[in-house]
Formats: structure tokens, sequence, C-alpha cells
């Protein structure tokens, strides 16, 4: 972030710890929303739960009654208001600020309206800049200005995340970036790096560069699986925890039965011992549109046109779009990531009409109380005069 939101820099100065309980929420619907992609797929599948919370609790903020509910029972924050949500975003996001010398690590929002006639309402645009410091740009420009933020925020490794199309029609897009580049605490030698085979699903063989080295890292041997820890940075703040299921143990399988839980008991589990690692140098991209997945994890609500209520955001309103992307590079010297997120508020299509009136000849009226049913005035025209 180049410059902090008001309560993340509140947040920094007082030192506020991240409450466990957002780290378990986004964690929980990040596993739960990367299962339901990864079944069946063939590919390389992956997403940022960090970015996907982050657009998705923004949009909360905008929206009530049972949309609201459903949401929040798909983000795994039931019973956390929206202000406490909100102050632990800021801390979470203050943690994040510099981690360490060798990792950089930067979180960006914005908040894409029509400047020139917008219909969102001013508290959801607070929240967005209070809290998230979000960027207001015009929507005007969308999908071209949306796609350029996104990459100058990511590096130029996230583009063309937001689809072309009409956006005369769209209320608003929320937007969030996240951009990390961390070197290896104990780098791999490029000198060690060698051809080898890696064996698909499928049994199928891919060629591919090794790279190798022994060293002390976090290790566990679980029943089934083989728990790594290969750390970041000079402080080894962050890492990446890889999880090897058995030869006899398809990954599939091994996913489809992960849970934040186990994964956070496995980790606990982790001692440091001396081992030869062998990890192949990879790039993995992922852009995925999300309205059937998050449907299918009980928010199906907030993207039907004529249940949807985000009147918090703007009157008649639903969640048209939700679209994903992620990048991840791995080599010798560290890793590099990015993945972006953006959710599209689009404006409810005014139904057709059911009836005309048009008073071109003489009427009455009457201006009244709708409480009491008393009548403050009544009236008639017979000639409009001004």
């Amino acid at each position: 972030m180049a410059s902090l939101p008001p309560a993340v820099t509140q947040a920094k100065d007082a030192k506020t710890t991240v409450d466990p309980a957002i780290v378990t929420a986004d964690n929980t619907f990040g596993l739960n929303l990367f299962k339901n992609l990864n079944q069946g797929s063939t590919t390389n599948v992956a997403i940022s739960p960090v970015s996907l919370a982050l657009v998705l609790q923004i949009i909360l903020n905008g929206a009530e009654g049972t949309t609201q509910q459903a949401m929040s029972q798909t983000l795994q924050l039931q019973g956390l208001s929206l202000t406490d949500l909100n102050g632990e975003n800021a801390a979470l996001q203050a943690a994040l600020v510099n981690p360490d010398p060798e990792i950089a690590l930067t979180l960006a929002n914005s908040l894409w309206i029509h400047l020139s006639d917008n219909p969102v309402l001013p508290a959801f645009t607070e929240v967005n800049q209070n809290y998230y410091g979000a960027e207001i740009g015009d929507l005007a420009g969308a999908p071209d200005d949306v796609n350029a933020w996104v990459a100058n925020a990511t590096d130029g490794l996230i583009t063309n995340i937001l689809p072309a199309g009409n956006y005369s029609d769209v209320a608003a897009v929320v937007v969030n970036s996240i951009y990390f580049k961390g070197a290896w605490t104990q780098p791999f030698n490029p000198s060690h790096t060698a051809a080898a085979t890696f064996t698909a699903a499928d049994g199928t063989a891919i060629a591919c560069q090794m790279m190798s080295q022994g060293a002390t890292f976090g290790y566990f041997q679980g029943p089934t699986f083989q728990a790594l820890r290969m750390s970041y940075g000079v402080n080894a703040p962050m890492s990446m925890i890889i999880l090897l299921p058995d030869s006899s143990v398809s990954l599939a399988s091994f996913v489809a039965t992960l849970t934040a839980d186990a994964l956070s008991s496995w980790i606990s589990q982790l001692k440091p011992l001396y081992g030869n690692v062998a990890l192949p140098r990879f790039t993995a991209t992922y852009s995925v549109s999300l309205p059937t997945a998050l449907s299918a994890l009980g928010m199906g609500i907030a993207f039907n046109s004529s249940e949807a209520d985000f009147s918090g955001i703007a009157p008649l309103t639903y969640l048209s779009d939700v679209e994903h992307k992620t990048l991840v590079e791995v080599d010798e010297n560290g890793t590099v990531a990015a993945g972006a997120t953006t959710g599209t508020i689009g404006i409810t299509a005014i139904p057709s009409a059911q009836f005309s009136i048009t008073m071109n000849r003489p009427f009455f009226y009457a201006i009244r109380d709708d409480v009491s049913g008393a009548l403050l005035f009544i009236g008639t025209v017979v000639a409009p005069t001004s």
C-alpha cells in the first residue's frame, strides 16, 4: 500500500493483534471455495483467499436482510458485526505491511463508480476509503481503466481481469489486488537444478526442472502425507506449506477432505529436521468467474437480480459477477505471486410496465400522512399552471 487508510494506520500504530477468528473465517471460506473449484479439475487451481474475502466482505457492508445473512454464512462470519469485521480487516492489513526486508507484500483496493451520475451511497464509499484505502475510479473507463489499475498493482502479472462489456448499467465494481515477492530463507543452488520427470495424476510423465537441496526445514510425517514448511525472508515471517499425499492417495481425494482446522493442526506439528528437498520450478496461472461456485456455497441470493438486497450500496442492485485471477511463480530464489478479485454490482433491469397513466386531463390529488391517514392537502388540477 502506498498510503495506509486511516483505520489501518490506527491499527498499526496501536499494534492491534489480528483476531484469530477473522483468519479462521477467511481460511475456511478459502478452502471451501478451493475444494469446489478443484473438484473434477485437470489443471492447476490457485486462488487468493485473502483477496477474495476482502472483496466480498467489502460488498457485505452494503448487503441487507437475507442477502447479508447468506453472504455472512458463506464467508464464515456468523455473529460478527460489520463494525467488528471492518476493524479486524484493518488489523489484518496492518499486520501485512512490510513483513520482512526480503519480502515485498502489497494489498490494494479500489472502488469504481460513475463519477458523473453516481448512485452509490456515500456511507459505502466512506467504509471503502476509511478501512480499505480504496482508490476511487470512474466506471466510464471500464473495463480498460480497471484492468490497467490491476496490472499496475500486481507489477503486470494480472491483466484483463474485468471482462469486456458495457458498464453503463453497473453501479460499482469493487477491486482488490495482492502482490507477493519473497526470497527463500534458504535458496536453492541453481547448479543443483536438473532435468527430471513429474508424474501426473493420470500417470503421464511430464518433463520439468527439479530444484534440490539438503537443509533443515519444518517437517511432519502424517498418516497419508508429508508436510513441509519452506520459509521466506531474513526473519522467516512467511512460508510455503507443502502437503504431499502418499503415492497411493490421489491429490483430488486428499484436497476434498482438507479443512482449515486440519491444516492448522498439521502445521503445529512441524518440527525442524534436516532433510533432502526436491521441488520443481513451476508457474501456475488460474482465472475463474465465480457466481456458480459462490452460489453452490450458499450465497446464490446475492446473484439473483430479483431477490438480492444491496440497498446499502445503491437501490435496485445485485452482485452480477465476481472474477478472480492468480499467478504463482516458483524458482531457486523464491516465489512471486499475484492475485486480483473484482466484484461487479449490477443495476436491476427496470421491469416492463404493467400499466400506464398520463395526467393529461383534470385530476384530483391528496398529500397524505400515511402513518395516521391524515390528509394534509387535497386539491384538483383542472389546468396546470406554473
